[in-house]
């Protein structure tokens, strides 16, 4: 794969939805409060922020 074609898979979105527990829930809109971000933005920064640091993660 090329570089131009890296990019172009790296830059293309999809969208997802999931369900949080409550407590996850309250954490993620206090943390988007703090950071005066949207819940929504908050959960796909911390969510990419996450898969950046610990690809290989697994239980």
């Amino acid at each position: 794969m090329n570089f131009k074609s890296e990019c172009m898979v790296e830059s293309k979105e999809v969208g997802i939805a999931f369900n949080l527990s409550s407590k996850a829930n309250k954490t993620l809109t206090l943390s988007a409060k703090r950071a005066e971000r949207a819940k929504k933005r908050e959960g796909k920064l911390r969510l990419e922020d996450h898969l950046k640091r610990f690809p290989n993660w697994s239980l």
